[in-house]
């Protein structure tokens, strides 16, 4: 211990690792943004924040569709709204490119623990095109936004970007709903004392600066954003945005899947704490960070009769998944994980530096090997049979206490959790848009279906905020 000091432990907060923003307005003047990037999953009506933003900054919309979200269905909601400057790619399933080639994590990634492949998703690779879309086109800010963020002003929006004049990204504060992961939950709620730190869900990212890359792990926003952080470029606003509520404690084996990427996460930045720099990560710090990460496992369970009461079973048994796969991890594969991203990341700077600017989109995602989804009509004024169905999306609510979430509809995705899940599209033959509505019963059901559950999520979400009201 003395080679590092007496600091090596899980640190309940990050925030002296962020510098804060500069008070006041939108400076007069201030340099506008490129783009917003949704790496989008749910269906295309929770889009509508990201459009409303966009529409007020006067920026592109790139949103980057897989799962639950078919670029079609997002041509037509976009043109619903009357929106037209957005660029609309369905990711293929299986999707590569050399440019994203990383092969150093590729030939570690079979050694990981077997934990990690509890869960497949494409979040990584839909930012990582987003960088690269950014380079092609000559964008200098864009703002990384996921599709459950909510409660975003414009003006905050404009803020936080501005702070890309002093930093090479610059974050905001998700506090409701809480961005953390499941074990970081378990702690909260068993009174330990836990924040949240930027992350990638509301994200300005000046890409004029040398930028890294997002690897296929969890928490790949914090390697993200580790040299800015280690440099004190990472900026974050303090301006406040919502997550959508969400049940964490719904199945033990999130946490299981999330622990290795939390382990190496937590692990390098509490070497800021430090002040020692990433080649300080050897076997013999992750050993010691190993065991602290248990004694932060541990402490929270044993205050877990502090949680709710009809919330501590599944509490428990998260974290005891959360320990279970720490004791698969050894010292020496964080090691070999960590070199291995350098190693990659001193690969992408030099691919990054030399992306070539492009003349248009569609050369830029050519290059890419990928296209824009074909809107299914070209039509200014729309029959209202070919217009797409708006369905409300959750706004301003009370959020509920945790007691409480397990009611929410959306657990029943996170039970989708506990075996492999591939982020790839069903393939369907093509249609006929405008006779599909008319003709298909099938497809009828589906939506009647998607817009009751919907529904039920909105009247619990407004019986929850009345209740809160009335007390």
């Amino acid at each position: 211990m003395n080679r590092y000091g007496a600091g090596i432990r899980q640190y309940g907060t990050h925030r002296s690792l962020a510098r804060q923003r500069v008070q006041g307005s939108p400076r007069a003047g201030a340099l506008g943004l490129d783009a917003i990037i949704v790496p989008g999953t749910r269906p295309a009506a929770y889009l509508d924040h990201a459009v409303t933003l966009a529409r007020a900054a006067q920026c592109s919309l790139v949103i980057v569709c897989s799962q639950d979200l078919d670029g079609r269905e997002v041509k037509e909601y976009l043109a619903a709204r009357s929106f037209r400057d957005a660029i609309v790619i369905d990711l293929p399933p299986g999707y590569s490119h050399p440019l994203f080639h990383f092969p150093g994590l590729l030939e570690i990634k079979d050694q990981l623990p077997a934990e990690c492949g509890y869960h497949v998703t494409d979040l990584s690779m839909k930012r990582n095109i987003g960088l690269a879309l950014a380079r092609m086109l000559g964008w200098q800010r864009i703002f990384f936004l996921d599709d459950d963020i909510r409660d975003i002003a414009y003006p905050d929006l404009q803020r936080t970007v501005d702070m890309l004049g002093s930093f090479s990204a610059a974050g905001m504060w998700v506090t409701e709903f809480p961005d953390n992961s499941i074990v970081c939950h378990a702690n909260r709620m068993t009174q330990g004392s836990q924040d949240v730190f930027v992350s990638g869900a509301a994200l300005a990212v000046h890409c004029d600066s040398d930028v890294g890359f997002f690897p296929d792990i969890y928490n790949e926003d914090w390697f993200f954003l580790f040299d800015a952080a280690s440099e004190g470029l990472l900026g974050n606003s303090y301006l406040k945005a919502t997550q959508l509520v969400y049940y964490p404690f719904a199945n033990a084996e999130r946490a299981a899947w999330q622990e290795f990427g939390d382990v190496l996460a937590e692990g390098l930045y509490a070497l800021l704490h430090l002040r020692r720099d990433v080649g300080q990560a050897t076997s013999e710090y992750w050993g010691k960070f190993l065991e602290a990460r248990r004694n932060f496992l541990e402490a929270a369970l044993s205050r877990v009769n502090q949680a709710p009461p009809d919330m501590q079973d599944e509490i428990t048994a998260s974290l005891y998944s959360a320990l279970k796969s720490l004791s698969d991890i050894p010292s020496d594969l964080c090691t070999r994980y960590v070199e291995a991203w350098r190693q990659d990341l001193t690969l992408w700077k030099r691919r990054w530096a030399a992306i070539r600017e492009m003349p248009s989109v569609d050369a830029a995602l050519e290059e890419l090997g990928l296209e824009t989804t074909p809107a299914h009509d070209l039509k200014k004024i729309l029959h209202p049979l070919d217009r797409a169905t708006l369905l409300r999306t959750p706004g301003q609510v009370a959020i509920p206490k945790f007691d409480t979430l397990r009611e929410m509809a959306d657990r029943y995705g996170a039970q989708r959790l506990g075996s492999p899940v591939h982020d790839e599209k069903r393939s369907a033959p093509p249609r006929d848009h405008r006779r599909h509505r008319r003709q298909s019963q099938v497809s009828e059901v589906i939506a009647a279906v998607h817009m009751t559950v919907i529904y039920c999520q909105l009247r619990v979400m407004r019986i929850f905020s009345l209740r809160r009201l009335s007390t």
